[in-house]
């Protein structure tokens, strides 16, 4: 079976490299021959490319059928360079002349006039932007350093991604199409833990999609603005817009926004966190909380007469120094309204990338770009791999279900390509089960039949006694009390849990329930999750109904451990009652953080006790007694002395809700 394997890798890997074009190089500066990091290398017409790395290097794989393309580099501030790729030798080093700036245009701008550019390129974001969703495939890529900067980890992989329309700021989705890691320190990882939405980077850094607040008018007041320079992108002039917090402003932001002076479109934008913005306990999507910096940069291309998303870095800096940074790069924009992300497939906001990549391996990789690893890293990682030996894992299947997309996932590489390589296509956990908690809130009937009855109830100063509190109302026939309903799930496995419950009447009863127990659950599909639960808990359960108000002539009295003082006093009658409490429920997954759900219940009763329940009013705070039955206590039903149950020994309910997850 191995040989057989092996040998299907090999074949496989042939015809890869028979059906694409691999160019390396690197691109410079045509005056210095610095290397020009992030600059875009691809095919624009075609929606595929990639971007260079720190060291201005690149590997891009390109169809055998795009041979008759022209490779396009463009850098912002920068001539493009374009040739027929036929005329390109493997490895090339391009060197492209940098674009004389100009301030001739702009030098009387106020800010008001700059701020004008802006809202009109806001205004110009339907017209600039798609305004219908899109697919496209990414490559991402994040890393955690120390305070000494030693790396502790590295994750990437290769994305499905679903760009909702600009005219709305719903978030889209994204699924893992492959991925994988290295630990190169698993004692600081162990203590540190990976970060929950990295892998949204393509939707959470689109500042134009997101409508930041350096471009959103209304906070134009918090902030101000100038005009830096005009340079050059593609041949057209752009703005290069200036942005900080205005004195006595309220501005979270600064950096620098590009923008066509033609279309009006954003091009790019270059900013960071002030420190009163990291203050924040949440700014999703951008970064907050106890960081000592966060710095963004995002980069928009052009297909057709559209711009999109093309490609983003983040760096966040922590107090001791170390750097957690996510890079997303579009590789390939697939033309015409794009489909969403098959739900199984969809990842999680709250999901930790770390946890869902596999390890490296050698050769899998070979045919798929990555974007390139920074020198130093690259040599961590040369170094971890030379320390251990990886064990490969194969899975033919999986590989050949890749094949089939191998057009269209088009990435940047590395000169290092050759410590990238084959991963494990499980997206088990590697730790295992991690505990889950899940909330459910819900509104529902509890079955609780009460007869029609002529009720008296009063309290007595003793046996023999006065009435202190003496109240007498007519019951109507009722058949059903409606509550509100809250859960506490904690899963302790995937399918076993521990729930807790609470319950209380809408209106015109006492009705208090608490429960406890255990319980399982079954997922019944193999498409969108429908679970199948059952439950089975302790219900400490407490109802009375109102039998009538007592005026209070008496004055203060002490009725058990409690002092009564008020004018008017409700008296209701009931029971306390503990049942052992089944339900069964049947939940739908909306979404992968919500369910809605239906349960049905049934409740046994094994002990109960009756009482005569106390409760102020118009008071501040409203005093409450719970009084078991004696001899001070005289309750009445039609007429006769009564001590029984108001209602059915056993009773059921039904509730409709939604789960949070």
């Amino acid at each position: 079976m191995r040989l057989l394997t092996a040998t299907f890798l090999l074949l496989w890997s042939s015809l890869m490299h028979s059906q694409t074009i691999l160019i390396t190089g690197k691109v410079q500066d045509a005056d210095n021959g610095k290397p020009l990091a992030y600059a875009h290398v691809g095919i624009p017409e075609k929606g595929i490319g990639t971007i260079t790395g720190a060291d201005g290097a690149f590997t891009l794989k390109i169809p055998q059928a795009y041979t008759q393309s022209k490779l396009s580099v463009s850098f912002i501030g920068y001539a493009t360079f374009e040739r027929p790729l036929h005329n390109i030798q493997s490895p090339v080093t391009i060197r492209i002349k940098a674009a004389p700036t100009s301030l001739q245009e702009i030098v009387v701008m106020d800010e008001r006039a700059v701020e004008d550019i802006i809202r009109r390129a806001v205004r110009r974001i339907p017209d600039n932007y798609p305004n219908y969703p899109n697919s496209v495939t990414g490559f991402y890529r994040e890393s955690r350093t120390n305070a000494v900067q030693e790396y502790m980890y590295l994750a990437e992989g290769v994305l499905d991604i679903y760009k909702t329309s600009y005219r709305n700021t719903k978030e889209g989705q994204v699924g893992l199409i492959q991925g994988r890691k290295v630990i190169l320190s698993a004692d600081e990882v162990e203590q540190h833990s990976g970060f929950s939405s990295g892998h949204m980077a393509a939707h959470r850094f689109d500042f134009v999609k997101n409508r930041e607040d350096f471009i959103d008018e209304r906070y134009f007041e918090d902030y101000k603005y100038w005009i830096e320079s005009v340079t050059y992108y593609e041949g057209k002039p752009v703005y290069v817009i200036g942005f900080n917090r205005a004195e006595g402003g309220n501005g979270r932001m600064k950096g620098s926004v590009y923008i066509d002076t033609l279309s009006y479109a954003f091009l790019r934008a270059q900013f960071e966190i002030l420190p009163e913005g990291l203050r924040k306990i949440d700014d999703y999507p951008l970064y907050a909380g106890n960081w000592k910096a966060n710095r963004y940069t995002v980069n928009y291309r052009k297909l057709d007469d559209k711009w999109y998303f093309s490609n983003a870095l983040r760096e966040g800096v922590y107090r001791d120094g170390g750097i957690y940074s996510n890079e997303i790069a579009i590789t390939e924009i697939q033309p015409g309204h794009g489909q969403p992300v098959p739900y199984l497939d969809r990842l999680k906001r709250g999901d930790e990338f770390l946890e869902i990549t596999g390890e490296y391996d050698e050769g899998f990789w070979n045919n798929y770009n990555t974007t390139p690893l920074s020198a130093s890293l690259k040599q961590t990682v040369v170094q971890m791999r030379n320390q251990e030996k990886a064990v490969e894992v194969f899975d033919s299947t999986f590989i050949a279900r890749l094949q089939t997309r191998r057009d269209s996932i088009l990435r940047s590489n590395s000169d290092g390509s050759e410590i990238m390589g084959k991963i494990t296509p499980s997206m088990d956990k590697p730790d295992g089960f991690k505990w889950r908690f899940q909330t459910a809130v819900g509104l529902g009937t509890h079955f609780l039949e009460t007869p029609a009855a002529n009720m008296r109830a009063a309290f007595l100063e003793n046996a023999d006694g006065p009435a202190i509190l003496d109240a007498t109302g007519e019951w109507d026939t009722r058949s059903f009390e409606p509550i509100a309903h809250l859960d506490f799930n904690l899963f302790f496995h995937p399918n076993f849990f521990v729930r807790g419950g609470w319950s209380r009447d809408l209106w015109n009863s006492l009705y208090r329930e608490r429960s406890l127990g255990l319980g399982t659950q079954l997922n019944l599909s193999k498409g969108r999750p429908f679970f199948l639960r059952a439950a089975t808990q302790h219900s400490h359960h407490k109802y009375a109904r109102l039998v009538g108000t007592a005026d209070n002539e008496f004055g203060k009295f002490k009725a058990d451990k409690k002092r009564f003082n008020s004018d008017r006093i409700n008296l209701y009658y009931g029971s306390r009652i503990h049942s052992l409490k089944l339900s069964l429920e049947m939940a739908l997954e909306l979404h992968p953080g919500q369910e809605l759900f239906i349960r049905g219940g049934y409740m046994l009763p094994f002990a109960r006790q009756q009482h005569l329940y106390l409760k102020e009013r118009r008071q501040f705070f409203n005093k409450k007694e719970r009084l078991p039955l004696d001899d001070r206590i005289l309750i009445e039903r039609n007429g006769e002395v009564f001590d029984g149950r108001i209602t059915s020994e056993q009773s059921f309910f039904v509730t409709v809700g939604l789960v949070f997850k």
